[in-house]
């Protein structure tokens, strides 16, 4: 690579670390104005998804694994909340400033462990479940966005699980290595590759095969292809106590 085009990419760089500076600061001026009321609920969330999309964004085009990870499970906090309000600002600071320890690191050239990272971030916002004792065990839910996706998320949460949603499983390929989480249920029905795709290839690959998976399904059809390893969730009434026999199975619990 010619000296020029060496210039050219640290000059890109440094406007990546620029703009994802100045996203933080816009997220830390929205916080502001929540907490001193010259922003209001349902614009300062707008205000703070557009930031986080576009630091995602700018994680994905420069290969900042670690913000991009966070900037995912940031986005994920979101999932169900319908606008923001002073008890989400703590929350919020702190995935800003984890965000920012992630920027740090790339700068520095260093490793950011996300893995141990992601089980302290709050944990998703816009859900009541009660008097619910969270755990420590991360679930990740494969599963296109719906009402069906809310029904599980909520499900799990209530099971006192640590939960992050994946749309695609295209995302969830690139996620999973780098969030290493404790179970990863995927929905049989998915755009790209299928459930039993994903699952199949997450225990081929070295990097993911100890990872415990299972197939979440609706229905009785065949499903060619699955490892035996993977154990099938039938949705319906006894849903948590199957899920948790599931778990048992593959020794999460």
């Amino acid at each position: 690579m010619s000296g020029l085009e060496n210039d050219l990419l640290e000059e890109l760089k440094n406007e990546a670390i620029d703009t994802v500076e100045d996203r933080l600061q816009n997220i830390h001026d929205a916080l502001k104005g929540i907490l001193d009321g010259t922003l209001e609920g349902r614009q300062a969330l707008a205000t703070i998804r557009l930031e986080a999309h576009s630091l995602k964004s700018v994680a994905s085009s420069f290969e900042m694994k670690a913000l991009k990870v966070m900037c995912h499970r940031f986005e994920d906090y979101f999932f169900n909340l319908t606008e923001l309000t002073e008890s989400n600002v703590s929350d919020i600071q702190f995935f800003a400033d984890r965000m920012a320890e992630c920027l740090e690191a790339f700068i520095a050239g260093k490793e950011y462990d996300v893995s141990k990272m992601v089980r302290q971030l709050p944990n998703k916002g816009g859900f009541e479940v009660g008097d619910i004792v969270v755990s420590e065990i991360e679930v990740m839910l494969v599963m296109a966005p719906g009402t069906a996706t809310k029904i599980v998320t909520r499900e799990l949460l209530e099971c006192g699980y640590r939960m992050v949603n994946v749309a695609t499983t295209m995302d969830a390929i690139q996620l999973i290595p780098s969030m290493k989480p404790d179970a990863v249920i995927i929905s049989r029905h998915m755009p790209e590759l299928t459930g039993v795709d994903l699952a199949a290839a997450l225990k081929a690959m070295p990097t993911t095969k100890n990872i415990p998976v299972a197939l979440l399904a609706t229905d009785d059809g065949k499903l060619t292809g699955l490892p035996k390893s993977v154990p099938v969730l039938r949705k319906g009434s006894n849903f948590a106590d199957d899920v948790a026999d599931v778990f048992v199975e593959l020794g999460i619990l």
